[in-house]
């Protein structure tokens, strides 16, 4: 079947000034050159070619058209391309593709998005980016085709795909030392091991987090500004929403319950949320439900602003290299931004921020000078985050191969055996592969591409 030529008609249902008839295969050309006025019209000269000709039809007069012509290995789908543009009457349209159909025995119409699924299978895309395209065809809005913008460019697949590369290296040379115990292959160090495996698992326990908490429904990626109280939250709160939504006091414990406000973050639409303060012995029941609905919140967080009203520029800068920390001073003269997984910090959160979770730490009495730098870094960590963007329909199918893959991970984590141990990072490469496709089943295709219209 992945060997016929197959054609469609790849513009919208009825009458336009232009329609398109999509030809892809090994005998595109030479279909299409059956129905045009020139012989061979179409040379395989370069990498793209656009033909004037006349189009020839036996129940109609000559009529022009343009041929836009893609070699194999060059086009959407990697196949010999022909698209043939001209008049988009249904009618002569019709009339083509009844005409290529008789050219030869191994051209045939596409099925649902039979295009798309010769890129996936040449290559051309991973199995998100495939589900992508739908995504970019049944968007209602900005917001949506933005996200489908985002996960067609690659970004949702790109983190895990590097898991999985770590993952495959590390796999190798173990595998590579159990099958020849006998030569001087150096065996992989457990520290090492260790360090590959809680990598691993780290980055693919946030984005199972990310993808259980508020992908699945679509859900507007989360901001959580936290803190002690009367850190300066609220007025942060403020700034960032360009209006007075919340109260601002000079009294501790104003903000009793949280506050949201939707607004767009360097144009990625968010949901801005201020909690109550935390960190301190709770002095009544509300307090108390006040402080376990913010952990709640940081839980379900993309990004959380830790809010500090210190000056202390030691202080600061000695949040920034403690454990874990990976985060440097934004410019040398404002040490008011600090991000990373500080033990100092998270020492400050309770223990209840998961050690995944990004922080950014922020002098709330730097807020005028710092804002910008703060959006800036914020706004940097949004894009870089693996389930912006994500379609709910792909996260949906990712999840359960993500939690199987963290249990792999977990369990190899435990494990002494050599030969076990490669098993289970095995078993975790293949649950990520069926995340980008890389390894797929028929079940799977089906059901994705199925739902596309045809002609893509």
């Amino acid at each position: 079947m992945i060997h016929d030529t197959i054609i469609a008609r790849a513009s919208a249902p009825g009458s336009a000034i232009r329609g398109i008839v999509r030809v892809s295969g090994h005998h595109a050309a030479s279909a299409v050159n059956t129905i045009v006025e020139t012989p061979d019209a179409l040379t395989l000269k370069q990498c793209a070619t656009c033909v004037d000709v006349q189009v020839v039809l036996s129940s109609f007069p000559p009529f022009p058209a343009k041929l836009l012509l893609w070699q194999e290995g060059h086009s959407y789908t990697g196949d010999e391309t022909v698209e043939i543009h001209t008049i988009g009457s249904p009618i002569l349209l019709d009339a083509i593709m009844t005409a290529l159909l008789s050219a030869s025995e191994c051209v045939r119409l596409a099925e649902p998005g039979e295009f798309t699924l010769r890129a996936f299978l040449s290559g051309r895309l991973d199995l998100a980016q495939a589900e992508a395209v739908l995504g970019v065809i049944e968007a209602a809005n900005d917001t949506d085709l933005k996200k489908a913008l985002n996960q067609l460019a690659g970004n949702v697949t790109a983190p895990l795909s590097a898991v999985r590369t770590l993952l495959l290296d590390t796999l190798a040379q173990l595998e590579a030392w159990l099958d020849f115990a006998d030569e001087d292959i150096p065996a992989v160090s457990k520290e090492t091991l260790q360090r590959t495996l809680t990598e691993a698992w780290t980055q693919i326990e946030y984005l199972r987090q990310q993808i259980v908490h508020r992908n699945v429904g679509g859900d507007k990626p989360k901001i959580v500004l936290a803190g002690p109280p009367n850190a300066g939250k609220s007025t942060l709160f403020n700034k960032l929403a360009k209006r007075d939504a919340a109260l601002v006091s000079p009294f501790a414990g104003t903000t009793r319950d949280y506050l949201e406000e939707e607004i767009d973050w360097q144009g990625i639409p968010v949901v801005l949320i201020d909690t109550a303060g935390i960190g301190t012995e709770a002095l009544n029941d509300v307090d108390e439900f006040a402080q376990i609905k913010a952990k709640e919140l940081l839980h379900q967080a993309a990004v959380v602003i830790y809010c500090d009203e210190t000056e202390s520029r030691e202080r600061n800068m000695k949040a920034g290299s403690v454990g874990d920390s990976r985060s440097d001073r934004i410019n040398s003269d404002q040490p008011a931004i600090q991000s990373g997984r500080s033990a100092l910090l998270r020492s400050r959160l309770s223990c209840c921020v998961p050690d995944f979770l990004k922080i950014i730490f922020f002098q709330t009495k730097t807020a005028d000078e710092c804002l910008e730098s703060l959006i800036d870094v914020v706004g940097e960590s949004l894009r870089r985050h693996p389930v912006y963007g994500m379609l709910p329909s792909t996260a949906l199918r990712c999840r359960e191969s993500l939690i199987a893959a963290g249990e792999s991970l977990l369990r190899a984590q435990r494990l002494t055996d050599a030969s076990l141990l490669a098993l289970e990072i095995r078993m975790a490469v293949n649950y990520l592969g069926l995340i980008d496709g890389t390894i797929h089943t028929e079940d799977i295709l089906e059901n994705i591409f199925s739902r596309f219209c045809i002609g893509k």
